[in-house]
């Protein structure tokens, strides 16, 4: 039979509690409002107990935890099963993100009816980052593995092509039997050995800078994204006055980047825009750039606010299911005959980002257009 602690003991029970600094210990009463606070509760989360005392735990959660009911579900779960056990990205008092690892146990009168809440929380940053660098690194080196499957493909298959083409023109124009084809027929077919030619020099060029950006070995430096976005404009200037199209952008943010990348990465979202336009309106593209906070994203970047770059066309848009698929190297979503390109651009536009300590994502509209979003690192 368990005997009864005395007050002696109850005092150094709650004193010992009190002084743990590597765990988060606190009661909650039977709504979820914060009791009491131990020294390991304000080393983890921030704040002093007068602070947090009469608040309701929510305060921990991320807003979009908060909205689904996260907390209010955690504590509906210990109180049916007796215990709650959690890890997920939780809120600092300075607005910083980290792991918690906590159980939630209910309290029980003497009638079996719950009254309380003890909450213990575990700070498990170091551990999830840890984790996370490992996956990153096997997801890199599959990648890897996946890029050069790619480039034997593009020297198999997509370089090879060209070259078969020029073959079978030149073939074409001398005749099997080594007879010249009619001047006429010959005037088609070195118009289409030239094409096939230029496409193989797009691809090399295309390769070529593929290359030239893999290395991060570039300093960062400020980068005014205006200044960016005009140098990509004018690079484009032809096909923009000549289709007719409005390229909208102002007050952009400086980031911390590599400039000429930068710039490179406008290129290639601009030359997207034009190639899949809708031919039954007026290409319209906006450039966008805002400050936006991922607490769970610092455990990857080390920041959790970036510096978020949005560019929108009204094109052709595409399927969602195609999100991740169109940065892939050599990745087409129609055939050659419809759009021109190599498929690697956007492939480069991601590496960009990877080389500039940041991410990009694409989401599409069948019908209505596309946009890019790309995140460079606060701070």
């Amino acid at each position: 039979m368990n005997r009864r602690l005395t007050h002696e003991e109850e005092a150094q029970y709650h004193l010992m509690i009190g002084e743990v600094e590597d765990y988060a210990i606190l009661m909650l009463d039977r709504d979820g409002i914060v009791r009491n606070w131990n020294l390991g509760a304000e080393k983890i989360k921030g704040y002093k107990e007068q602070e947090i005392v009469g608040t309701h735990f929510r305060i921990f959660y991320l807003p979009r935890d908060r909205e689904a009911g996260l907390p209010e579900q955690l504590i509906e779960r210990a109180a049916r099963e007796g215990k709650a056990v959690h890890e997920g990205w939780r809120m600092r008092k300075d607005g910083t993100a980290f792991w918690g690892s906590i159980v939630i146990t209910a309290l029980h009168d003497a009638s079996g009816q719950v009254v309380a809440f003890s909450k213990v929380t575990r700070d498990l940053t170091e551990r999830k980052r840890s984790e996370d660098k490992l996956l990153q690194y096997a997801r890199q080196l599959e990648a890897q593995n996946k890029e050069l499957q790619q480039f034997a493909y593009a020297a198999a298959h997509d370089m090879k092509e060209p070259l078969r083409k020029i073959l079978l023109y030149y073939s074409a124009i001398f005749g099997e039997d080594g007879e010249a084809a009619d001047p006429d027929k010959q005037r088609v077919y070195l118009k289409r050995s030239a094409e096939a030619a230029q496409r193989m020099q797009r691809l090399i060029d295309d390769l070529l800078m593929y290359s030239k950006i893999a290395g991060k070995d570039d300093t960062l430096e400020s980068v005014d994204l205006n200044e960016s976005v005009k140098e990509a404009c004018a690079a484009h200037q032809d096909s923009i006055d000549q289709m007719g199209a409005r390229v909208d952008y102002h007050n952009l943010h400086t980031v911390r980047g590599i400039a000429f990348q930068i710039r490179q990465l406008f290129v290639n979202l601009l030359s997207n825009s034009l190639k899949y336009r809708d031919e039954n309106r007026a290409l319209q593209v906006s450039v966008s750039s805002s400050v936006t906070h991922i607490p769970e994203m610092a455990n990857v970047y080390g920041v959790g606010e970036f510096c978020k770059v949005a560019v929108r066309d009204n094109g052709i848009g595409f399927a969602s299911e195609h999100e991740e698929k169109i940065f892939d190297m050599f990745e087409r979503l129609h055939g050659r005959d419809q759009y021109s390109g190599t498929g690697i651009g956007l492939a480069i536009c991601r590496r960009i980002m990877d080389n500039n300590g940041g991410f990009i994502r694409a989401r599409g509209i069948p019908g209505e257009g596309a946009v890019f979003e790309f995140f460079f690192r606060c701070g």
